[in-house]
């Protein structure tokens, strides 16, 4: 022990450095943590010299007793009831107590000489050195056991602090899904409304075509009535002509009886025969003109009326038939 004790000042001389250096660096906590990650194998290091360091005294002293046993056997069954007797004390009180028991041990063997005159007072101080180095080892395992603990909260402590932080981020994230979830609801009812407005616009669409349908239809009936009605205002331009020939043949079929009367009228009643006989013939022949145009055309000299009569023959009558108005 007196050779491990410059360099276990030493060490404790490097730690109390470390914790002014840790002072005046600050207190966060990742500082601390830093800190303690690279304090933690000194002391347990340390720690651990110390309980080698107290194993080796405590064996030391109970070789000591060892040697010391066979001359004082009756002095040695005493101090192992006083031993037993410590132990109870100790588990009764705890490691808390521990100040406590040294002091009433110590009280206790300071009357030996009262209560046992027969025991030397070497052996005495032997057991109470011998007590006093299991009261260290206890005390240095209660340091050991503190330190875990210590540990284990502070790894408590920090998965505690894990969890609530992933609570909040899991509560975080289930507000997040809700927006989510009503931001779908409103793109759901939106393609809803577009898939209305897009089946109206369909029909609407329909609609529109039929109308164009119709509408091409009311334009191409209204060609066919303006033809038609073209058509019509020919045939009646074209009757008109035929009126106007009609009356001009009268007229020089009148100038010719009234020139062939003028020549005949000295003639007798004859004469008068032949021109009754002349009226009935061109009574029949007003009653067939329209079946023998041509022959009509040639037999009194017209030239325009044959011409006329084939266009009209040759025009498309038929679709004068199918309109209304030409009734």
């Amino acid at each position: 022990m007196e050779l491990c004790k410059p360099d276990l000042e030493e060490r404790m001389k490097v730690l109390a450095m470390s914790t002014t250096e840790e002072e005046e660096m600050g207190d966060t906590f990742a500082e601390r943590a830093e800190s303690y990650y690279q304090k933690r194998p000194q002391l347990l290091s340390l720690l651990q010299d110390l309980y080698n360091g107290y194993i080796t005294l405590s064996d030391r002293y109970i070789q000591t007793l060892a040697k010391h046993k066979h001359h004082h056997s009756r002095h040695s069954s005493q101090v192992s009831t006083v031993d037993e007797g410590f132990s109870d004390q100790e588990e009764a009180s705890g490691v808390s107590h521990i100040d406590s028991d040294i002091e009433s041990s110590i009280s206790y063997q300071h009357p030996p000489s009262m209560m046992m005159p027969f025991v030397p007072p070497r052996t005495s101080m032997l057991d109470v050195d011998a007590i006093v180095a299991e009261l260290v080892i206890q005390n240095v395992e209660y340091d050991v056991l503190m330190h875990e603990v210590g540990v284990m909260e502070r790894r408590y402590c920090e998965s505690s602090r894990k969890s609530e932080l992933q609570k909040s981020l899991l509560e975080v994230l289930e507000s997040e899904r809700i927006v989510l979830l009503n931001e779908n609801a409103s793109l759901s009812y939106r393609v809803n409304t577009l898939v209305e407005e897009n089946k109206e616009l369909a029909s609407e669409s329909v609609f529109i075509k039929r109308k164009a349908g119709e509408l091409a239809k009311c334009v191409l009936k209204m060609r066919e009535d303006h033809r038609v009605y073209m058509l019509h205002r020919k045939i009646e331009d074209l009757q008109a002509q035929i009126h106007g020939l009609e009356k001009r043949n009268k007229e020089y079929y009148e100038k010719l009886l009234r020139r062939d009367g003028q020549e005949d009228g000295n003639k007798g009643k004859s004469g008068e025969g032949i021109a009754l006989e002349v009226c009935v013939q061109m009574d029949k022949f007003r009653m067939f003109k329209w079946k023998d145009g041509s022959s009509s055309g040639k037999k009194f000299g017209g030239k325009k009326a044959p011409s006329l009569w084939k266009k009209l023959k040759n025009m498309d009558l038929l679709l004068c038939g199918t309109n209304p108005t030409c009734a």
